[in-house]
């Protein structure tokens, strides 16, 4: 039976690092052992978690944990030239790239007619147009040594659609069939994909998107919603799968959450 993968070593570029889901999937990679890019615009939140975690390192928070190195990384997805030089530093410092994280994204919610058209431009110029160029660059590497894990962040709301959703709910799912389409072109050189589908996650993603607090607490009806860190946890478990081994989709609710 396969052992599973020993993350020490292994290095990691995680976008949208600066905040909620991405900062919680860099440190609990960096906590394994993992040295990860730290990706993101904004500089300032990447820098604090490099320093929180040099200072585990040190052995200034909790002694014992030895956490990887980090590269901060300033990185609007949506600039081609950008994702390339964030994938270049990366190889630059570390000579390789093992798992990419394709996490930055942004949501909003409103009725199609009347909708913000700006908010939805950028909205899929980030979750579409820049997960394809995080893709496209990020995992050229990985096929040259013919191994490697992708980690497409997609979210619920593409599975299930709400009222209010068009736009949001349209980028997921196209993240959902980009992950797909990615995973087959690319499982026989070796790389594996993972979609991850998180529920109702508490984070500063409620406030980025102008949520007001009855969507969330409608679709909670009462129950427990998820953490960032449920979701890093998450992610650490697909990529500590053997090699032989890929967790394609991974659907996240709060147990208590029914719908969406």
């Amino acid at each position: 039976m396969s052992e599973t993968r020993d993350l020490r070593g292994q290095v990691a570029l995680v976008t949208g690092a600066s905040s909620g889901i991405g900062e919680a999937i860099a440190e609990a990679l960096a906590l394994r052992g993992a040295h990860v890019t730290l990706a993101a615009r904004r500089v300032e939140r990447l820098q604090a978690l490099a320093e929180r975690l040099q200072q585990r390192a040190s052995g200034g928070e909790t002694p014992g944990e030895t956490p990887g190195e980090t590269l901060v990384v300033g990185c609007d997805v949506r600039d081609e030239a950008q994702v390339q030089a964030a994938v270049r530093q990366t190889l630059e410092r570390w000579g390789q790239l093992d798992i990419l994280v394709a996490n930055a994204g942004f949501g909003g919610r409103g009725p199609l007619v009347g909708g913000d058209t700006a908010r939805w431009k950028a909205m899929i110029d980030t979750n579409v147009y820049g997960l394809l160029l995080t893709l496209k660059h990020g995992v050229q590497p990985m096929l040259e040594r013919k191994r490697g894990h992708v980690v497409v962040m997609s979210s619920i709301a593409g599975r299930v659609t709400t009222p209010g959703g068009a736009a949001y709910c349209g980028t997921k799912a196209a993240a959902a069939v980009i992950a797909d389409a990615l995973r087959m072109e690319v499982a026989p050189q070796g790389v594996a994909v993972t979609s991850i589908e998180p529920g109702v996650v508490i984070s500063e993603f409620q406030e980025a998107a102008g949520y007001s607090p009855d969507i969330v607490a409608n679709m909670l009806k009462g129950s427990a919603p998820l953490y960032p860190p449920d979701i890093a946890r998450a992610v650490v478990y697909v990529c500590e799968q053997p090699e032989t081994v890929t967790v394609g989709d991974l659907t996240i609710r709060g147990r208590g959450q029914a719908q969406p």
